[in-house]
């Protein structure tokens, strides 16, 4: 029962306390709120006590006094939850003054009303803060002493309008007197223990400050701009300039850490930023410590003023380890740039030292093999040609890895035929494949007919290595070297390059190690199939000049496949080959007219020899625009217009000639390619789509399909 009791009192007292308080309000917000919340819950206690014993002993004008104030504090408190604070406060201190003036008035000053004065002058800066609220308190202050003087002139010491108050004077002085300095004492315990609070919360404030000052990472010093004295520094900042104690520089000069030009800065950034406190200035600076150990920091310098005094906080980042660490890279850089070119010197130097016995060997090998020899001489001669053959590529590919590790191989740009690549490579390894009992396949797209600028050489130095790799890990079935289109627009073509064996395929944990240097699957393999482990590295190698990655994809037993994609520009230059003689056998078409939009002069040259040779009268335009222009003067039986133009692409093109004939036929004449393309050209109004390079037949085929009138 008594628990119970307690905890709705509780929970009436919490209630009426922490009404009005909001979490947007800042903290001192709130403590100002409670506190007017508590003054008037204790205020109303009083007062409807006083109520209740006025009842008492028969003085209803003081009840009804009393009862009047009460309402009014009420009001007071529902004020303060609507935020008005200020007015809250001051309906307060006028309610409360005026009470007290009309007590003492009714009661007489024998009655001792007002003893309450004494409490109610510490109330005032119970619930009226000193520092923020000080015009507030003047004003409550005035108010009082004005009431104050009110009573002490005006009051009679006796009042006889209620009844029974004759005989009641000492009795309620005694009480007044008693209630007084309760409630004296009870604001006076509750001031001491606000400010023992707010003692407590600087001192944790400061705590923690101080926690953040002297654990930083940065050294930082606090310096007198207008003395030029150090004030302060925290822990980090003896510790880098290696002093004992703090007492030895605080309130030292500035000179005794600091150089000329270290203040010399200090000042001048003072000066750029006079006006705007907010500026500093962050840099390199190096700093001598009490040890005369050179200290590189990276430092960051704000001025600051407090009370009009002008200070300066420099915060020092150590930046010793790092520049060390940078020094010792550089040493190392310089050490390993060093090594590399005394590397490179000992590979061309043994290179050329190699090569001249080589050469001697091989050629008095071939000339051996020549000239007469005994029957059991030539499996010795064949040996040796063999070996120092092997000798010389194992030579020039440890070259090789070398240039390429250097940075020293640079790619050309030479006129390339894709097919005919691929067909000298089929041409070099046909034997050696043959000799093995394999098959050699070559797998070319048909659309790889047109030249391409790049480097042949090096192209066919990877595809080489990739079919040796394969030729010798391959003992039955096939090797495939292939090559196809990925996608094209008419300056360049994405191809992907393949070799593909039937041999006894890379385990997956092996497949990432084979593409480093001098690596191979196992020991076992090197042992049984030799090598280097240098071909597959130097193939990646080069793939990534051609901004392309060397990708595998094998199983164990089954066999491998190697490709790469390279990106090619085309040759737009070339010149266009066509067979006369099967030209010839094309038929002619008459008189038909067709009107031509080509802005590449070679292409349109070729095409126009094809066409005039079929009878064909060729109308040419350069751009998209110059074409619907000529299209809007002539008659046409056909148009054959490119893709990419300048002004005006084909496709608008045709759409401005659609708007002048919508049924003349069109055929799109483009490098491009792309997923759909003839789908997506035929929604756009083409009815064919011839791609380049044409072959002649095709391109008849497709007129003969679509003009209205053959010859």
């Amino acid at each position: 029962m008594n628990n119970h009791l307690l905890l709705t009192l509780r929970s009436f007292y919490e209630d009426i306390v922490y009404s009005g308080v909001h979490e947007e309000y800042s903290i001192a917000q709130n403590k100002k709120t409670i506190r007017f919340n508590q003054f008037i819950l204790l205020i109303l206690i009083a007062t409807f006590s006083s109520v209740a014993s006025y009842f008492f002993y028969g003085l209803y004008i003081s009840a009804l006094v009393n009862l009047s104030a009460a309402y009014i504090f009420i009001v007071a408190f529902h004020f303060n939850l609507r935020k008005y604070f200020g007015l809250a406060r001051i309906l307060a201190i006028l309610n409360l003054n005026l009470y007290l003036v009309i007590m003492n008035y009714m009661e007489g000053l024998k009655a001792g009303e007002y003893y309450f004065y004494f409490p109610y002058f510490l109330v005032m800066t119970f619930i009226v803060s000193f520092k923020r609220n000080l015009l507030e308190l003047g004003f409550a202050y005035l108010v009082t002493i004005l009431s104050l003087l009110f009573c002490y002139k005006m009051c009679p010491q006796e009042n006889l309008y209620q009844v029974h108050i004759a005989h009641m004077f000492n009795s309620l002085h005694d009480s007044n007197l008693v209630i007084a300095l309760l409630l004296t004492a009870f604001f006076s315990y509750a001031i001491l223990r606000i400010n023992s609070n707010n003692e407590t919360a600087i001192l944790k404030e400061k705590q923690f400050v101080d926690t953040i000052y002297n654990t930083s990472l940065d050294g930082v010093f606090i310096l007198d701009a207008e003395a030029l004295v150090i004030t302060d520094c925290n822990n980090r900042a003896l510790e880098l300039l290696e002093i004992g104690n703090k007492k030895e520089i605080v309130g030292m000069p500035m000179d005794t850490l600091f150089t000329r030009e270290h203040i010399k800065i200090f000042r001048s950034i003072e000066e750029e930023s006079a006006g705007d406190g907010s500026k500093g200035w962050q840099g390199e600076l190096s700093f001598s410590s009490r040890n005369d150990n050179t200290v590189f920091a990276y430092v960051n310098v704000v001025p600051f003023a407090d009370n009009n005094h002008r200070f300066w906080k420099i915060s020092i980042l150590d930046l010793s380890e790092i520049k060390m660490t940078k020094f010792e890279l550089m040493k190392a850089k310089q050490k390993a740039e060093v090594a590399s070119q005394a590397k490179t010197r000992f590979l061309s130097n043994m290179s050329h030292e190699l090569r001249t016995p080589l050469n001697g060997i091989i050629g008095a090998s071939n000339l051996l093999l020549q000239e007469d020899y005994l029957p059991e001489q030539l499996s010795h001669l064949e040996i040796l040609k063999l070996s120092s053959e092997n000798m010389m590529v194992l030579i020039n590919g440890i070259l090789d890895f070398n240039k390429i590790e250097s940075g020293k191989v640079e790619l050309e740009n030479v006129p390339v035929n894709i097919r005919t690549l691929l067909r000298k490579l089929e041409t070099q390894f046909s034997v050696q494949v043959q000799a093995k009992g394999l098959a050699f396949l070559v797998d070319v797209d048909d659309k790889l007919e047109v030249e391409f600028l790049t480097d042949e050489t090096r192209l066919n130095q990877i595809l080489s290595n990739l079919i040796s790799n394969a030729l010798k890990f391959t003992h039955k079935g096939f090797i495939t070297l292939g090559a196809r289109k990925v996608s094209s627009s008419s300056k360049k073509s994405v191809i992907q390059f393949m070799v593909r064996d039937t041999g006894i395929g890379i385990p997956a944990n092996k497949q990432q190690e084979i593409f480093e240097s001098f690596t191979q699957a196992d020991t076992d393999t090197t042992r049984k199939y030799g090598g280097t482990g240098l071909g597959l590295a130097i193939a990646r190698k080069l793939v990534g000049l051609f901004s392309g990655e060397l990708m595998l994809d094998s199983r164990e037993g089954l066999g491998s496949t190697f490709y790469f994609t390279a990106e090619l520009m085309i040759n737009e230059n070339a010149k266009l080959y066509i067979n006369d003689e099967k030209v010839k056998q094309l038929p002619s078409f008459g008189q038909v007219k067709v009107l031509l939009a080509e802005d590449n002069a070679v292409n349109m040259s070729v095409a126009r020899r094809l066409l005039n040779k079929w009878g064909i009268e060729v109308h040419e335009a350069v751009n998209g625009r110059e074409a619907v222009e000529k299209f809007r003067k002539g008659l046409f039986e056909l148009v054959l217009i490119d893709l990419e133009m300048p002004e005006m692409d084909g496709v608008s093109a045709l759409s401005e000639i659609r708007k002048i004939d919508s049924d003349i036929p069109a055929i799109a004449f483009t490098a491009a390619v792309y997923e759909d393309m003839r789908a997506d050209l035929l929604k756009k109004g083409f009815m064919e789509v011839v791609p380049k390079p044409f072959r002649p037949e095709e391109l008849h085929n497709k007129i003969a399909g679509l003009i209205r009138k053959i010859a």
